[in-house]
Protein backbone atom coordinates (compact mmCIF):
# COMPACT_ATOMS: atom_id res chain seq x y z
CA UNK A 1 0.00 0.00 0.00
CA UNK A 2 0.72 3.51 -0.52
CA UNK A 3 1.92 6.73 1.40
CA UNK A 4 -1.90 8.43 2.18
CA UNK A 5 -3.67 5.29 2.20
CA UNK A 6 -4.95 3.55 5.26
CA UNK A 7 -3.60 0.85 6.81
CA UNK A 8 -6.84 -0.01 8.22
CA UNK A 9 -9.08 -0.25 5.31
CA UNK A 10 -6.16 -2.29 4.00
CA UNK A 11 -6.21 -4.39 7.03
CA UNK A 12 -10.48 -4.31 7.25
CA UNK A 13 -10.00 -5.65 2.79
CA UNK A 14 -6.83 -8.50 3.83
CA UNK A 15 -7.97 -12.40 4.47
CA UNK A 16 -6.32 -14.35 6.98
CA UNK A 17 -2.49 -15.38 5.86
CA UNK A 18 -2.28 -12.08 3.83
CA UNK A 19 0.50 -9.86 3.25
CA UNK A 20 0.29 -6.53 4.00
CA UNK A 21 3.20 -4.22 2.72
CA UNK A 22 3.48 -0.40 3.44
CA UNK A 23 5.72 1.76 1.73
CA UNK A 24 7.72 4.73 3.88
CA UNK A 25 5.79 7.59 5.20
CA UNK A 26 4.10 8.28 8.43
CA UNK A 27 0.69 7.29 9.05
CA UNK A 28 -1.12 8.50 11.69
CA UNK A 29 -3.28 5.56 12.91
CA UNK A 30 -4.25 3.28 15.27
CA UNK A 31 -5.07 0.15 13.98
CA UNK A 32 -7.35 -3.07 14.73
CA UNK A 33 -6.35 -6.33 13.40
CA UNK A 34 -9.97 -8.64 14.39
CA UNK A 35 -9.81 -12.29 14.50
CA UNK A 36 -6.93 -12.05 11.38
CA UNK A 37 -3.85 -13.38 11.20
CA UNK A 38 -1.80 -11.06 8.80
CA UNK A 39 1.78 -10.78 7.61
CA UNK A 40 2.30 -6.47 7.64
CA UNK A 41 5.92 -5.48 6.67
CA UNK A 42 7.30 -1.76 6.59
CA UNK A 43 9.60 -0.33 4.50
CA UNK A 44 12.25 -0.23 7.21
CA UNK A 45 12.17 1.28 10.85
CA UNK A 46 12.22 4.78 10.86
CA UNK A 47 11.22 4.90 7.45
CA UNK A 48 7.62 3.59 7.60
CA UNK A 49 5.71 4.73 10.76
CA UNK A 50 2.22 4.23 12.39
CA UNK A 51 2.10 6.99 14.40
CA UNK A 52 -0.23 8.70 17.46
CA UNK A 53 -0.15 12.53 18.17
CA UNK A 54 1.79 13.38 20.96
CA UNK A 55 0.43 13.49 24.42
CA UNK A 56 1.21 14.17 28.20
CA UNK A 57 -2.77 13.52 29.66
CA UNK A 58 -5.86 11.89 28.71
CA UNK A 59 -7.62 15.02 27.67
CA UNK A 60 -5.47 15.83 24.98
CA UNK A 61 -5.63 12.23 23.07
CA UNK A 62 -7.85 12.14 20.14
CA UNK A 63 -11.21 10.58 20.28
CA UNK A 64 -11.03 7.08 19.63
CA UNK A 65 -12.64 5.20 16.70
CA UNK A 66 -14.68 2.42 18.42
CA UNK A 67 -13.22 -1.11 17.65
CA UNK A 68 -13.67 -4.67 19.06
CA UNK A 69 -9.86 -4.36 19.83
CA UNK A 70 -10.15 -0.68 22.13
CA UNK A 71 -13.19 -2.63 23.63
CA UNK A 72 -11.25 -5.47 24.71
CA UNK A 73 -8.28 -3.65 26.10
CA UNK A 74 -10.52 -1.41 27.79
CA UNK A 75 -12.35 -4.17 29.61
CA UNK A 76 -8.84 -5.96 30.68
CA UNK A 77 -6.85 -2.72 31.45
CA UNK A 78 -7.45 -2.30 35.34
CA UNK A 79 -4.72 1.12 34.90
CA UNK A 80 -6.46 2.76 32.40
CA UNK A 81 -9.10 5.62 32.69
CA UNK A 82 -12.36 3.64 32.83
CA UNK A 83 -14.33 6.55 31.57
CA UNK A 84 -12.95 6.78 28.06
CA UNK A 85 -11.21 4.45 25.69
CA UNK A 86 -8.93 7.00 24.13
CA UNK A 87 -5.96 5.91 26.13
CA UNK A 88 -6.81 2.02 25.06
CA UNK A 89 -5.58 2.15 21.57
CA UNK A 90 -2.34 0.71 19.60
CA UNK A 91 -0.31 1.22 16.73
CA UNK A 92 -0.71 -2.90 15.91
CA UNK A 93 -3.51 -4.30 18.08
CA UNK A 94 -3.97 -8.11 16.97
CA UNK A 95 -7.05 -9.16 18.78
CA UNK A 96 -7.50 -13.62 18.69
CA UNK A 97 -5.68 -14.04 15.43
CA UNK A 98 -6.86 -17.32 13.97
CA UNK A 99 -3.82 -17.67 11.77
CA UNK A 100 0.14 -16.68 12.19
CA UNK A 101 0.58 -12.84 12.76
CA UNK A 102 4.13 -11.31 11.52
CA UNK A 103 5.31 -7.47 12.06
CA UNK A 104 8.29 -6.17 10.98
CA UNK A 105 10.44 -3.15 9.36
CA UNK A 106 8.57 -0.18 11.09
CA UNK A 107 8.25 2.26 13.98
CA UNK A 108 5.06 2.64 15.87
CA UNK A 109 5.14 5.80 17.97
CA UNK A 110 3.18 7.81 20.95
CA UNK A 111 0.07 5.07 20.94
CA UNK A 112 -0.87 5.36 24.45
CA UNK A 113 -1.63 1.51 25.18
CA UNK A 114 0.96 -0.58 23.10
CA UNK A 115 2.96 -0.02 19.68
CA UNK A 116 2.25 -4.00 18.26
CA UNK A 117 0.57 -6.20 20.68
CA UNK A 118 -1.84 -9.61 19.72
CA UNK A 119 -4.03 -11.92 22.48
CA UNK A 120 -4.52 -15.05 21.58
CA UNK A 121 -2.17 -15.71 19.20
CA UNK A 122 -0.63 -19.41 18.28
CA UNK A 123 2.40 -18.14 16.20
CA UNK A 124 3.48 -14.51 16.84
CA UNK A 125 6.55 -12.99 15.34
CA UNK A 126 7.44 -9.00 15.91
CA UNK A 127 11.35 -8.32 14.80
CA UNK A 128 13.37 -5.65 13.46
CA UNK A 129 10.72 -3.09 14.55
CA UNK A 130 10.78 0.30 16.42
CA UNK A 131 8.99 1.96 18.90
CA UNK A 132 9.03 5.21 21.05
CA UNK A 133 6.83 6.76 23.75
CA UNK A 134 3.97 3.85 24.18
CA UNK A 135 2.31 4.27 27.69
CA UNK A 136 1.49 0.53 28.35
CA UNK A 137 4.10 -1.70 26.36
CA UNK A 138 6.35 -1.35 23.13
CA UNK A 139 6.06 -5.03 21.44
CA UNK A 140 3.50 -7.25 23.77
CA UNK A 141 1.94 -11.11 23.56
CA UNK A 142 -0.76 -11.81 26.00
CA UNK A 143 -2.38 -15.41 26.12
CA UNK A 144 -0.37 -16.58 23.26
CA UNK A 145 1.64 -19.31 21.71
CA UNK A 146 5.03 -19.63 19.72
CA UNK A 147 6.38 -16.13 20.35
CA UNK A 148 9.10 -14.53 18.46
CA UNK A 149 10.37 -10.63 19.58
CA UNK A 150 13.04 -10.09 18.29
CA UNK A 151 15.70 -7.29 17.45
CA UNK A 152 13.20 -4.48 18.18
CA UNK A 153 14.00 -1.10 19.70
CA UNK A 154 12.54 0.51 21.96
CA UNK A 155 12.58 3.74 23.73
CA UNK A 156 9.81 4.97 26.73
CA UNK A 157 8.97 9.08 27.11
CA UNK A 158 8.50 10.12 30.57
CA UNK A 159 5.29 12.05 30.89
CA UNK A 160 3.68 13.50 34.34
CA UNK A 161 1.92 11.61 36.46
CA UNK A 162 0.04 9.46 36.52
CA UNK A 163 1.40 8.11 33.48
CA UNK A 164 5.36 7.95 33.63
CA UNK A 165 7.56 5.87 31.36
CA UNK A 166 5.27 3.30 30.15
CA UNK A 167 4.63 -0.37 32.17
CA UNK A 168 7.37 -1.97 29.56
CA UNK A 169 9.16 -1.46 26.34
CA UNK A 170 8.60 -6.03 25.23
CA UNK A 171 6.11 -8.04 27.25
CA UNK A 172 4.78 -11.38 27.54
CA UNK A 173 1.61 -12.09 29.80
CA UNK A 174 -0.92 -14.80 30.54
CA UNK A 175 0.79 -17.47 28.61
CA UNK A 176 0.74 -20.82 29.40
CA UNK A 177 3.41 -23.08 27.11
CA UNK A 178 4.38 -19.89 25.45
CA UNK A 179 7.29 -21.33 23.74
CA UNK A 180 8.51 -17.78 23.78
CA UNK A 181 11.88 -16.21 22.51
CA UNK A 182 13.10 -12.69 23.36
CA UNK A 183 16.32 -12.24 21.55
CA UNK A 184 18.19 -9.60 20.94
CA UNK A 185 16.00 -6.16 21.69
CA UNK A 186 17.32 -2.94 22.82
CA UNK A 187 14.81 -1.11 26.06
CA UNK A 188 15.36 2.06 27.42
CA UNK A 189 13.05 4.22 29.29
CA UNK A 190 10.56 2.12 30.59
CA UNK A 191 9.02 1.09 33.96
CA UNK A 192 10.43 -2.20 33.30
CA UNK A 193 12.83 -3.14 30.04
CA UNK A 194 11.57 -7.11 29.87
CA UNK A 195 8.24 -7.86 31.59
CA UNK A 196 7.13 -11.45 31.54
CA UNK A 197 4.36 -11.97 34.06
CA UNK A 198 2.25 -15.33 34.85
CA UNK A 199 3.68 -17.11 31.34
CA UNK A 200 5.34 -20.56 31.27
CA UNK A 201 7.67 -21.34 28.43
CA UNK A 202 10.42 -19.89 26.83
CA UNK A 203 13.91 -17.54 26.97
CA UNK A 204 14.45 -14.05 27.20
CA UNK A 205 18.55 -13.73 25.58
CA UNK A 206 21.01 -11.09 24.20
CA UNK A 207 18.86 -8.17 25.11
CA UNK A 208 20.09 -4.75 26.27
CA UNK A 209 18.34 -3.24 28.91
CA UNK A 210 19.00 0.45 30.57
CA UNK A 211 17.30 3.72 31.69
CA UNK A 212 14.66 1.56 32.92
CA UNK A 213 13.63 1.58 36.80
CA UNK A 214 14.33 -2.44 36.99
CA UNK A 215 16.00 -4.19 33.75
CA UNK A 216 14.01 -7.32 33.36
CA UNK A 217 11.36 -8.73 35.78
CA UNK A 218 9.80 -12.19 35.72
CA UNK A 219 6.66 -11.99 38.12
CA UNK A 220 4.17 -14.52 38.98
CA UNK A 221 1.39 -12.96 40.46
CA UNK A 222 -1.95 -14.32 41.37
CA UNK A 223 -4.28 -12.59 38.73
CA UNK A 224 -4.46 -12.52 35.26
CA UNK A 225 -5.05 -9.44 33.30
CA UNK A 226 -5.69 -10.89 29.39
CA UNK A 227 -8.20 -11.61 28.80
CA UNK A 228 -9.70 -11.71 32.03
CA UNK A 229 -9.11 -13.63 35.95
CA UNK A 230 -10.80 -16.51 35.09
CA UNK A 231 -7.79 -18.62 34.77
CA UNK A 232 -4.06 -18.85 36.39
CA UNK A 233 -0.30 -19.46 34.45
CA UNK A 234 1.94 -20.64 37.50
CA UNK A 235 4.39 -18.40 36.02
CA UNK A 236 8.08 -20.26 35.28
CA UNK A 237 10.15 -22.40 33.32
CA UNK A 238 12.63 -19.88 31.55
CA UNK A 239 16.42 -19.29 31.05
CA UNK A 240 17.16 -15.94 31.16
CA UNK A 241 20.95 -15.64 29.50
CA UNK A 242 23.35 -13.40 28.15
CA UNK A 243 21.37 -10.09 28.53
CA UNK A 244 23.21 -6.39 29.49
CA UNK A 245 21.29 -5.20 32.17
CA UNK A 246 22.85 -1.46 32.88
CA UNK A 247 22.23 1.39 34.90
CA UNK A 248 18.32 0.84 35.21
CA UNK A 249 18.18 3.56 37.95
CA UNK A 250 14.75 5.27 37.02
CA UNK A 251 12.47 5.72 39.64
CA UNK A 252 8.70 4.64 39.52
CA UNK A 253 5.88 3.95 41.54
CA UNK A 254 4.48 0.81 40.24
CA UNK A 255 1.98 -1.67 41.37
CA UNK A 256 -1.72 -2.44 40.87
CA UNK A 257 -2.23 -0.23 43.66
CA UNK A 258 0.73 2.14 43.29
CA UNK A 259 2.67 0.89 46.49
CA UNK A 260 5.88 -0.10 45.10
CA UNK A 261 8.25 2.26 44.96
CA UNK A 262 11.12 1.27 42.95
CA UNK A 263 14.46 2.16 41.35
CA UNK A 264 17.87 0.33 40.40
CA UNK A 265 17.32 -3.10 39.43
CA UNK A 266 19.01 -5.03 37.61
CA UNK A 267 17.30 -7.99 37.50
CA UNK A 268 14.36 -9.55 39.45
CA UNK A 269 12.69 -13.14 39.52
CA UNK A 270 9.74 -12.95 41.97
CA UNK A 271 7.40 -15.72 42.79
CA UNK A 272 8.65 -17.67 40.21
CA UNK A 273 9.94 -21.25 39.82
CA UNK A 274 12.35 -22.73 37.27
CA UNK A 275 14.30 -20.06 36.38
CA UNK A 276 18.07 -20.45 34.81
CA UNK A 277 19.86 -16.56 34.95
CA UNK A 278 22.62 -17.63 33.16
CA UNK A 279 26.14 -15.56 31.61
CA UNK A 280 24.50 -12.06 32.54
CA UNK A 281 26.13 -8.64 32.52
CA UNK A 282 24.27 -6.66 35.28
CA UNK A 283 26.44 -3.45 35.88
CA UNK A 284 25.58 -0.17 37.28
CA UNK A 285 21.99 -0.30 38.64
CA UNK A 286 21.49 1.49 41.86
CA UNK A 287 18.49 3.54 43.31
CA UNK A 288 18.41 6.66 42.41
CA UNK A 289 15.78 9.00 44.45
CA UNK A 290 14.31 12.08 43.14
CA UNK A 291 14.20 15.33 45.69
CA UNK A 292 11.24 14.76 48.41
CA UNK A 293 10.22 11.50 46.60
CA UNK A 294 9.10 8.42 49.11
CA UNK A 295 12.23 5.95 49.52
CA UNK A 296 12.16 2.49 47.35
CA UNK A 297 10.41 -0.28 49.43
CA UNK A 298 11.35 -2.81 46.28
CA UNK A 299 14.69 -4.56 46.92
CA UNK A 300 17.40 -2.79 44.59
CA UNK A 301 21.03 -4.41 42.89
CA UNK A 302 22.10 -6.10 40.50
CA UNK A 303 19.71 -9.52 40.78
CA UNK A 304 16.79 -9.76 43.58
CA UNK A 305 15.32 -13.25 44.21
CA UNK A 306 11.73 -11.92 45.90
CA UNK A 307 8.95 -14.03 47.26
CA UNK A 308 6.16 -11.53 47.69
CA UNK A 309 2.53 -11.56 49.01
CA UNK A 310 0.31 -9.57 47.07
CA UNK A 311 -1.14 -6.15 48.40
CA UNK A 312 -4.51 -6.72 50.12
CA UNK A 313 -6.96 -6.17 47.69
CA UNK A 314 -5.17 -6.34 44.53
CA UNK A 315 -6.38 -10.12 43.28
CA UNK A 316 -9.54 -11.20 42.65
CA UNK A 317 -11.25 -13.67 44.58
CA UNK A 318 -10.75 -16.89 44.52
CA UNK A 319 -7.34 -16.47 43.02
CA UNK A 320 -4.78 -18.93 44.10
CA UNK A 321 -1.77 -17.31 45.89
CA UNK A 322 1.56 -17.35 43.84
CA UNK A 323 3.73 -19.12 45.91
CA UNK A 324 7.41 -18.52 46.64
CA UNK A 325 10.52 -17.96 44.37
CA UNK A 326 11.88 -21.14 44.21
CA UNK A 327 14.17 -23.58 42.09
CA UNK A 328 16.36 -21.03 40.63
CA UNK A 329 19.40 -21.30 38.97
CA UNK A 330 21.63 -18.18 39.24
CA UNK A 331 25.50 -19.61 37.14
CA UNK A 332 28.14 -17.93 35.54
CA UNK A 333 26.59 -14.14 35.78
CA UNK A 334 28.78 -10.59 35.79
CA UNK A 335 27.92 -8.35 38.14
CA UNK A 336 29.47 -4.84 39.01
CA UNK A 337 28.74 -1.56 40.81
CA UNK A 338 25.68 -2.35 41.60
CA UNK A 339 24.12 -0.96 44.70
CA UNK A 340 23.31 -1.89 47.71
CA UNK A 341 24.30 -5.35 46.68
CA UNK A 342 25.35 -7.66 43.75
CA UNK A 343 22.71 -10.82 44.64
CA UNK A 344 19.74 -10.11 46.82
CA UNK A 345 17.76 -13.31 48.42
CA UNK A 346 14.13 -13.21 49.85
CA UNK A 347 13.80 -13.34 53.60
CA UNK A 348 10.59 -12.10 55.78
CA UNK A 349 10.72 -8.70 56.95
CA UNK A 350 8.28 -7.51 59.27
CA UNK A 351 5.88 -4.93 58.02
CA UNK A 352 6.65 -5.60 54.37
CA UNK A 353 5.52 -8.40 52.07
CA UNK A 354 8.64 -10.19 51.55
CA UNK A 355 8.42 -13.66 51.97
CA UNK A 356 11.01 -16.32 52.41
CA UNK A 357 12.26 -18.88 49.08
CA UNK A 358 11.45 -22.09 48.42
CA UNK A 359 13.51 -25.16 48.00
CA UNK A 360 15.86 -25.25 44.89
CA UNK A 361 17.75 -22.23 45.00
CA UNK A 362 21.27 -22.43 43.88
CA UNK A 363 23.90 -19.62 43.04
CA UNK A 364 27.50 -20.33 42.00
CA UNK A 365 30.53 -19.38 39.83
CA UNK A 366 29.14 -15.56 39.28
CA UNK A 367 31.91 -12.96 39.60
CA UNK A 368 30.51 -10.60 42.21
CA UNK A 369 31.60 -8.80 45.42
CA UNK A 370 28.29 -7.54 47.47
CA UNK A 371 25.58 -10.04 48.48
CA UNK A 372 22.49 -10.24 51.09
CA UNK A 373 22.93 -12.41 52.78
CA UNK A 374 26.57 -12.68 52.33
CA UNK A 375 28.87 -15.46 51.06
CA UNK A 376 26.68 -15.51 47.51
CA UNK A 377 29.54 -14.58 45.22
CA UNK A 378 32.20 -16.57 43.95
Amino acid sequence: MHRGESIQAAVNAARSGDTIRIEAGDYREAVCVDHKGLTIVGAGAGRTTISWPRWNSIGELPTATPTPCWAAQEAADAEDDPTTSNDDVSGLFFLYPDSPVSVSGLTTKNHPASGIAAWGANGYDVHDTAGLGHERYGVMAAASRNISIANNYEKGVERPAPFYGGTGGVGLGDSDAAAADIIGNYVEGYNLGVFVRESRGGKISGNTVTGNCVGILFFDDSATEVPDTSHYVEGGDFTISNNTSIANNRYCIAGRDGSQLVSGVGMSITNADHVKVVGNTIKGNHPVIPLGAAPINYPAGGLSLVSFAPPPGTSPAGAPDPGLVRNIKVVGNYFADNQPVDIWVTRPIPGTLLQGTGPGIIIRDNHCTTSDPAGLCG
